[in-house]
């Protein structure tokens, strides 16, 4: 009996190792074609991008000041630097991916509002980077006291959470928020065993079936929205409690977002500022356009997106 116990033990571990090693076969080839393709000038090493969860990285690093265009942004606008900066979260829109530095919403909004504006967003991500930036040390050490935060959401964002109510895996962020007690708390992933789960590519693709699945079934939108919200209202008391001051909080959504409307009326129910880009900012201007966008195969904003949006957000939100 305890040969038979044994041997079963054996292939049960053989079995899982052949799959987890098929696994890491399967992460090592989308590496390195998402390397080849997406990546040329990113400078990063290439093993630890091939073994680390999707884009793992320290804020401390990642805001060193320098700027290209898949790092993290330098502040905008440092000539102004006497007046009272404004504060960016967001992706890779954003972030401004694939523009240069004077080609992004965070230049065209400095040079407008004769403002700093720190961009602290981060491509492949959304609430959950903000959030962890807001209860940072690091970020305060950065970014100077600012009376206005602008967001600007896009439908991923969504998948990009965790999704608490059903215990999804994040794939996005090392490090991630449970709720609890109507609280969202940072869970950090030193488990061994929740780091190879978390690392593994099969459960980050079935994670991301599962979440489209989800945000696709409207019985579901209360309780995304209310996450959502949470995220916000977390993040706003975080940066209101460290620089001591009321902080005008902006909501912007760049594409037709799952449920924005009410996730609009929950924003602003609870004091935030919220509006649909292609409805309330630019309503005659075709966003969803090649012409507004880096390519045919690229549905990032390019300059001219920006260029137009910006002076339109500006007299909107009379933010001079």
């Amino acid at each position: 009996m305890k040969k038979i116990f044994k041997i079963l033990i054996i292939n049960v571990v053989i079995f899982i190792l052949c799959i987890f090693i098929s696994d890491l076969l399967i992460y090592k080839n989308f590496a390195d074609n998402f390397y080849k393709t997406n990546l040329k000038d990113y400078q990063i090493n290439k093993f630890k991008y091939q073994t680390e969860p999707f884009f793992a990285f320290d804020i401390r690093t990642f805001f060193d000041g320098s700027d290209n265009m898949y790092m993290g942004r330098k502040p905008d606008g440092l000539e102004f630097s006497d007046k009272t900066p404004v504060v960016i979260f967001g992706c890779s829109f954003a972030h401004g991916q694939h523009l240069e530095a004077n080609q992004t919403l965070s230049y065209k909004l400095s040079q407008l509002l004769k403002r700093p504006v720190y961009n602290r967003a981060i491509s492949g991500r959304g609430l959950a980077q903000m959030l962890f930036q807001s209860e940072s040390d690091i970020f305060y050490k950065d970014v100077p006291p600012s009376d206005t935060v602008i967001y600007l959401m896009i439908e991923d964002h969504y998948r990009r959470m965790l999704v608490s109510h059903i215990n999804m895996l994040d794939y996005h962020f090392n490090g991630n928020y449970k709720l609890k007690n109507n609280k969202l708390i940072f869970e950090d992933y030193n488990n061994p065993i929740k780091n190879i789960i978390r690392s593994s590519y099969t459960i980050k693709l079935l994670n991301q079936k599962f979440a489209k699945y989800y945000i696709a079934n409207p019985d579901n939108a209360q309780k995304l929205t209310d996450e959502v919200l949470l995220y916000f209202i977390q993040t706003r008391g975080n940066l209101e409690r460290h620089w001591k001051r009321k902080v005008n909080f902006i909501v912007l959504f760049y594409d037709d977002v799952s449920y924005k409307d009410i996730l609009i009326e929950k924003l602003k129910e609870n004091g935030f500022c919220a509006y649909s880009i292609n409805e309330d900012i630019a309503p005659d201007v075709p966003l969803k356009n090649l012409e507004y966008k880096i390519s045919k195969q690229n549905g990032h904003p390019n300059e001219r997106a920006w260029e137009t949006i910006t002076p339109l957000l500006v007299e909107k939100l009379r933010l001079n």
